[in-house]
């Protein structure tokens, strides 16, 4: 079980499965208790905001002078700034939306990323990522509760 634990935890990391990732696979792939699956998945998937919003600034001091990284980093942030432009209009509460939207790319990654890039602090963003991140796991929790009870 320990296992499948970190597996749940490492999903919930990626910035491509996060929470929709990790808890059906938890719950449905895995077996595990979803009591069990839950803190690990939020404690997974909120990590990435400290990384994004302390260390993304030291790293790219270092790799925005690599020219191939920089055009890379630059296409990305213009994507993620395309796709948060819908949810401008809400400021923070926009933040919250777009990271509680369990659709790819939506993530807490994205989220603080977009916090990064708007010049956002801990304190003004930390409260709206952390509701979005809820927000996905209540969906993602229902939807795989739903399908678990259909799959027995």
């Amino acid at each position: 079980m320990i296992g499948s634990l970190f597996k749940v935890f490492l999903l919930a990391f990626l910035p491509i499965s996060e929470v929709r990732g990790a808890i059906p696979y938890g719950v449905l792939g895995a077996r595990v208790p979803f009591s069990l699956v839950l803190p690990v998945a939020l404690a997974g998937n909120i990590i990435p905001y400290f990384l994004v919003m302390y260390l993304l600034q030291v790293v790219l001091r270092l790799f925005c002078k690599i020219e191939w990284f920089n055009r890379l980093y630059e296409r990305y942030t213009e994507g993620v700034k395309k796709r948060f432009r819908k949810y401008a209009r809400w400021e923070q509460w926009g933040i919250l939306f777009f990271v509680g939207v369990p659709l790819p790319f939506t993530g807490v990654w994205t989220g603080a990323l977009i916090c990064f890039l708007g010049g956002l602090s801990f304190r003004e963003s930390f409260p709206f990522i952390l509701g979005g991140l809820l927000l996905a796991t209540f969906i993602v929790s229902v939807v795989t509760l739903l399908g678990y009870s259909f799959w027995l």
